[in-house]
């Protein structure tokens, strides 16, 4: 795929997730694959790329004080030996078993946005949440690294079951999956025997960069979440079932 090509579509993948408080890994890592880039080499790419849109639009949140650092705190010091896991399981499970749970994942994240939207509302106690983040940063962590989804699709929900307002959540996942992300690909890094396209990263990570500013802006615009969230469903569930296909 020319490099043009994968510098607009980088652009256009972080425009859409970050006006979701996500980085658009779930995208990226079939998106690189196709490409022609191993799976190993994918998803530790992804999760930089990943890492780069969410950061972005994570300081444009910070300005507008959209972060809840104390329900982002324990979720992300998890998240680290969360991802370590998930990168290590990434190499003794087998490539066609991790290529299926990939499009599994993708396909739930799809199913559940389009049929099951969660509202902001505080099923889980403020004296809970600490060890309710803890839990789920590992484990959402984990599983991110494993097979290099970034993790949003599932802080999300729970940002909002721990009670916090749409565009609050949105700030704070944004702000978690940066962590993350990060976690994940020095995971991956560390482990060794990746092929990365420094060029490619360098230009997807710039296009990465400016369209999360362009849609961290946006989400205050006259934008409809619901809207962005059904094209987002549609998108991620057609890459779903094209990698499922592709098992077949």
């Amino acid at each position: 795929m020319e490099l043009l090509h994968i510098i607009s579509i980088a652009f256009f993948i972080a425009v859409l997730f970050s006006l979701l408080g996500l980085g658009g890994a779930i995208i990226y890592t079939p998106f690189l694959y196709w490409s022609g880039l191993p799976l190993l080499a994918a998803i530790p790419m992804a999760l930089l790329l990943n890492m780069i849109t969410t950061a972005s639009s994570a300081i444009t949140y910070q300005r507008l004080r959209l972060i809840d650092i104390s329900i982002a705190l324990p979720i992300i010091l998890t998240s680290i030996p969360g991802a370590y896991v998930g990168s290590k399981l990434a190499r003794i499970i087998d490539m066609q078993l991790l290529i299926l749970l990939l499009s599994v994942i993708i396909i739930f994240a799809g199913l559940r946005i389009l049929f099951f939207q969660i509202k902001s509302t505080s099923i889980i106690s403020p004296d809970k949440r600490i060890l309710a983040g803890a839990i789920a940063g590992f484990f959402i962590s984990a599983v991110s690294s494993l097979v290099g989804i970034g993790g949003g699709t599932f802080i999300m929900p729970l940002l909002l079951l721990f009670g916090l307002e749409t565009k609050k959540a949105v700030g704070t996942s944004a702000f978690i999956v940066t962590f993350i992300s990060l976690s994940g690909f020095l995971s991956h890094m560390s482990q060794g025997g990746q092929n990365i396209d420094m060029n490619v990263l360098l230009f997807a990570g710039l296009a990465a960069f400016a369209g999360a500013q362009a849609g961290s802006r946006l989400i205050f615009k006259r934008t409809s979440p619901r809207s962005i969230e059904i094209l987002f469903a549609l998108v991620i569930l057609l890459v779903g079932s094209k990698l499922l296909y592709g098992l077949i």
